[in-house]
């Protein structure tokens, strides 16, 4: 049975995408442009993950899905950095994004990848629809390397949100940024860790469609003091 939640994050994300780049037009600020190049990765992922439950993965499919997700995480970090840090820690964290995942890429295309698993995650296995995550790669390496970005960039994220809301208690769309990014880092971690992978999309999307709710809120929020 196909799971339609990869192809609603896919469309979520990207329109959210759209979003950032037409606010980086108008306003220039270096936040906007970074999540933007993250929600493009987002966008691909998930439209990966559901064209695998109707075609199948293929190792170049597989790769490139597995690589851009953690950098992905990595670079919504390093937009909250630039957002509310003022010293350049966003541009610290970028560059540790930039080296990990030059790093990370060799990893993973010159990995051994078992594509016997790739079957039992292809159409019609039992197994779809779920999340693969690093199940057919061998490389240790990769699999290490892959929380050095997802776990620090989730967790400035979510800090980057609630430290927002610290700050001004009326900027409540912060909790809902940070609830997604707490929703979106839980998935990961539970499928990784031994929880049933058939429920990460399902997250995911509540996740991404948190995240775009909360951009909404702060996009409207900013609108008004602007206009006082």
């Amino acid at each position: 049975m196909v799971s339609y939640f990869p192809l609603i994050s896919s469309a979520i994300s990207a329109i959210f995408m759209i979003l950032l780049v037409v606010q980086y037009i108008r306003r220039r600020k270096k936040h906007h442009l970074v999540w933007a190049v993250a929600l493009a990765m987002f966008t691909l992922s998930s439209l990966l993950a559901f064209l695998s439950e109707t075609n199948g993965w293929t190792l170049l499919t597989y790769r490139v899905y597995y690589f851009i997700v953690s950098p992905m995480v990595a670079l919504m970090g390093v937009g909250t950095l630039y957002l509310l840090a003022h010293k350049p820690w966003g541009k610290y964290f970028l560059v540790y994004t930039l080296i990990l995942s030059v790093v990370f890429f060799a990893l993973v295309f010159s990995a051994q990848v078992d594509m016997a698993i790739l079957t039992e995650y292809s159409p019609p296995s039992e197994k779809v629809p779920s999340e693969i995550g690093s199940a057919a790669i061998k490389s240790s390496e990769a699999r290490l390397v892959s929380p050095l970005l997802s776990v620090p960039g989730g967790l400035v994220l979510i800090g980057g949100a609630l430290y927002s809301f610290w700050l001004d208690r009326s900027r409540k769309y912060s909790l809902l940024i940070a609830l997604g990014g707490i929703v979106q880092l839980l998935s990961g971690l539970r499928a990784r860790f031994g929880g049933d992978p058939a429920y990460f999309f399902i997250f995911t999307t509540v996740g991404v469609l948190l995240l775009f709710m909360g951009f909404l809120l702060s996009s409207e929020y900013v609108r008004k003091r602007e206009e006082k």
